[in-house]
């Protein structure tokens, strides 16, 4: 089998452009292979370090995010080591405690090259549902009987946002391996391998190294930051800024996510300078013909751009220019929403925002702010309701930003 390399280090171009943006979680993934990004040293985070930055963050996660608040008086629990197919440990889940009751998780790196903080929520992770644990394990056996071989106990495996498996041994009646099976725990399902080459360009290179660059810089800070106050010390507040763009509409999903976000970003410029755009569901329909949405919602996202354009042409606005950004950086995030432009947020196997209860999957939302702590977030109206939710960034599978500026 060969190697899926972490995934803040492969941006899934190939694979991307394969795909629509439906809102709708994707349940294949393929295998890459790129020895490039392949780490020249050791840089594996033990479980003692992840457990200490966890009891550090939940503090500062308290102190900073409505509706955790009763974290700030909680204790970590460390519950699970999750794998990725090489066998090296990805990340560890810790269980927040509340006076003995559980209430939520945090997801931390077990590895350098991924950003610290991956995930955290008020939920489950896939693999504490024993409803989905039982039917993969009935799927693996199933794939065992077809094989004459037996499945020996499931190796849990996270390969980034989205991507929680079981990887079950299949051994024969001698007790020898001689397979494996790896069952999609959200859906759940076998998954099959879809080998794919992906162009390493110097767009490609420039960009990861710019990656790995964040993701150092939030290691380094983690590091200050637990020489400065301990593991254990509460922190009511995080340092760093915040940013955030007033006016942007909240729309309800309507013909696709696509024109849907598309459309308040529109809606935000309506009233900001460009008055001449119709009316909510009037502008995401003529949105969504220029997108060619599908009647399932479904939309190609290379097609958000000129479609964007399109649209603002018809309404006497043809000196607006949108471009697409299949490269898009934490600090671009950062430069344009201090511009005050609001922008869309295209996502393929996009994780759970913070506080909720289910991942984004390949969606698009219209995204309006950031918060640069020691982990970084995105805003977002994320179209499914009105409120504003906060994404870890880089917590997705892969991402394009499609900017629109006057």
């Amino acid at each position: 089998m060969k190697r899926i390399l972490p995934v803040l280090l492969v941006l899934l171009l190939i694979v991307s452009a394969l795909l629509p943006v439906t809102g709708a979680a994707t349940t294949t993934v393929g295998s890459h292979q790129n020895t490039e990004f392949s780490p020249a040293c050791d840089r594996t985070v033990s479980v003692q370090t992840a457990s200490s930055i966890a009891s550090l963050k939940i503090n500062e996660i308290a102190g900073n995010i409505p509706g955790f608040e009763n974290w700030q008086k909680g204790d970590v629990e460390f519950s699970t080591t999750y794998y990725d197919l090489e066998g090296a440990p990805s990340a560890y889940s810790f269980d927040i405690l509340v006076n003995g009751q559980r209430f939520g998780y945090i997801l931390i790196s077990a590895t350098r090259n991924n950003y610290p903080i991956l995930e955290f929520s008020k939920g489950f992770t896939p693999d504490k549902y024993p409803a989905l644990m039982m039917c993969s394990s009935d799927l693996a056996n199933s794939f065992a009987e077809k094989l004459e071989l037996k499945p020996g106990d499931a190796k849990l495996l996270y390969l980034g946002a989205t991507f929680y498996y079981a990887e079950f041994p299949l051994t024969d009646c001698e007790g020898i391996k001689q397979d494996s099976v790896i069952i999609d725990l959200t859906t759940p399902s076998v998954i099959d391998e879809f080998p794919t080459k992906i162009p390493v360009t110097d767009e490609f290179m420039r960009q990861q190294q710019t990656k790995q660059n964040e993701i150092k810089a939030l290691w380094d800070a983690l590091d200050d930051q637990m020489r400065a106050s301990g593991p254990t010390t509460v922190a009511e507040s995080a340092t760093g800024t915040s940013g955030y763009v007033n006016g942007v509409p909240t729309y309800l999903w309507q013909r696709g996510c696509s024109p849907t976000a598309s459309a308040m970003v529109l809606g935000y410029w309506d009233s900001h300078g460009y008055p001449n755009f119709p009316e909510e569901a009037p502008l995401i329909q003529e949105l969504a013909i220029a997108m060619g949405t599908t009647t399932e919602g479904s939309t190609w996202p290379w097609d958000i751009d000129d479609s964007i354009d399109e649209v603002c042409a018809n309404h006497g606005y043809s000196s607006m220019d949108s471009s697409d950004d299949a490269w898009m950086t934490f600090d671009e995030v950062k430069s344009e929403v201090d511009a005050q432009r609001p922008f869309v947020l295209s996502m393929w196997s996009g994780g759970t925002p913070v506080g909720g209860d289910r991942p984004y999957g390949d969606h698009s939302v219209a995204a309006a702010g950031y918060h640069d702590y020691t982990e970084d977030w995105v805003s977002v109206h994320d179209t499914w309701d009105t409120q504003i939710h906060n994404i870890v960034y880089g917590n997705w599978w892969g991402a394009m930003a499609t900017w629109v500026r006057p």
